[in-house]
């Protein structure tokens, strides 16, 4: 029996959304202002690694609202469209991303504001690779291979998701056993990484090795297909969530993450980034079956969300020019009230300039995409 034709929303997820792209806008304040003399907490273990924690759990979250989609498309239907699939992602995802691009490479280049110097050299040596692998939806492979392009480095994301987006459909489409096949993703791809870490024995020094193994490292599919699986238990009822909707287990997971961070030195923080991932799991299944916070959502925090894309791909462009402003018209002496003002100053503007952006360059492509959704959505993120 097909399932009625009800939009599927998962109540609380844009507010994590929102959390989710400030903790990335706060470990990049503190990195810019490190690199542009500005008195800092760059090198703060917490600060140091909230950022890609905030990485980590869209990732998981991405695995998580796709796969869940997906199996109730596959439920409805008995297949899935794939081709429209791969229409909604880009109608969701390109249109930001190339005007982020093309601003990136085209035009503050051309403004001192912009300019990052220990990036500037990098930028301009390598400029046309730079520009084809952006231009080919690989920026990961690009920041594999050089620092990152100034003020736009954040997408080398999106070029993850959108590796993985090309793939999941026919994983889910094709797989019979959907827990054991993600099983088997998770353990490969980290035996994988263990692999090449090894490599490292006989390779260390040469320059494709750091190269493949920066980018093998920054491929976090394992972060998603853990939210795949999250997907699958929600989707089929199963009875592992009455070990997962308990609030001590919710209060647990969302403790266990600052723990985490303080008694794992950093040169294993990447490597227990499928622990974080079944912890942000756990808060992100709680949240979104109103387990937790059963009253209505806050308004504010759920709008945030629903421009979180734009507050992750616009706040390095924001960052240099508040810390320019604030350097050259401010002198204050106190510490903490310009960490105030710098921080309420970057998430403001990143946030008005999010918000035009949803309005006018998003929203038009988000309702075209929903010709191509046979699965409604509530959540236009998805």
């Amino acid at each position: 029996m097909q399932r009625e034709e009800t939009p599927i929303y998962f109540s609380g997820i844009n507010s994590l959304r929102f959390f989710a792209a400030t903790s990335v806008i706060i470990t990049h304040i503190e990195l810019l202002k490190s690199s542009l003399g500005f008195k800092n907490y760059w090198k703060n273990t917490f600060i140091f690694n909230l950022g890609g924690l905030g990485v980590y759990f869209f990732f998981v979250l991405s695995g998580f609202l796709i796969t869940y989609l997906l199996l109730e498309e596959k439920s409805r239907y008995t297949k899935i469209k794939i081709r429209d699939f791969y229409i909604r992602r880009v109608l969701r995802i390109w249109p930001l991303y190339y005007l982020i691009l093309i601003i990136g490479f085209f035009i503050l280049p051309h403004f001192n504001i912009f300019h990052i110097s220990y990036l500037e050299n990098s930028f301009h040596d390598n400029f046309n690779t730079n520009l084809i692998l952006y231009v080919g939806i690989l920026p990961n492979l690009a920041f594999s291979m050089f620092p990152a392009v100034p003020n736009i480095g954040q997408a080398w994301s999106i070029g993850v998701e959108e590796q993985f987006y090309l793939l999941w459909p026919w994983v889910i489409s094709k797989s019979k056993n959907i827990v054991k096949t993600l099983l088997i993703i998770i353990t490969t791809i980290v035996l994988l990484k263990v692999c090449v870490l090894l490599m490292g024995n006989f390779y260390s020094h040469s320059s494709w090795y750091k190269v493949l193994k920066l980018f093998v490292a920054m491929s976090k599919f394992e972060c998603m297909a853990i939210g795949g699986i999250g997907a699958y238990y929600l989707f089929t009822k199963d009875d592992v969530l009455s070990i997962i909707y308990n609030k001590a287990i919710f209060l647990v997971s969302i403790t266990m993450v600052p723990v985490l961070i303080y008694i794992t030195p950093d040169v294993l923080q990447d490597g227990i980034h499928i622990v974080y991932s079944i912890l942000f799991l756990i808060i992100i299944l709680n949240i979104s079956n109103g387990n937790m916070f059963r009253k209505n959502e806050n308004i504010i925090l759920n709008y945030l969300g629903k421009i979180s894309y734009g507050l992750y791909m616009y706040h390095l462009m924001i960052i240099p020019f508040v810390l320019y402003v604030f350097k050259n018209t401010i002198s204050i002496s106190s510490e903490g009230l310009s960490n105030i003002l710098i921080y309420t100053g970057t998430i403001s503007l990143t946030i008005v300039i999010s918000s035009i952006s949803y309005h006018f360059l998003e929203t038009p492509f988000i309702k075209f995409k929903s010709k191509f959704s046979p699965v409604k959505s509530g959540d236009d993120k998805s």
